[in-house]
């Protein structure tokens, strides 16, 4: 008698899991968290360049897209970094 109650307990343990599986619903809280970590992982997999469907080189490519802020900080380092350069190179032949 035992052992068949073991079973219809178990039988009945079974169908809560199969029940709470078909019947869990993320409560509203969780649904934003969801939401959230879902769009987390997509936007750093979209910055990883694994989005097959997105055509990365049109925009690498385009410079149109560049940000002229940092091309000019970086033609304005440049240029300063020559100069530099120069100078250092002048003290050497002067000295």
């Amino acid at each position: 008698e035992e052992e068949e109650e073991d079973d219809d307990e178990e039988g009945e343990e079974d169908a809560e899991v199969r029940g709470q599986r078909k019947e869990w619903e993320p409560t509203a809280e969780e649904k934003v968290l969801l939401r959230e970590e879902f769009i987390s992982q997509m936007h750093q997999r979209f910055l990883d360049g694994k989005d097959e469907e997105f055509n990365y080189s049109e925009v690498d490519n385009n410079p149109d897209y560049d940000n002229l802020d940092l091309v000019n900080r970086d033609a304005e380092d440049k240029y300063f970094d020559e100069e530099e350069d120069d100078t250092e190179e002048e003290e050497e032949m002067t000295s």
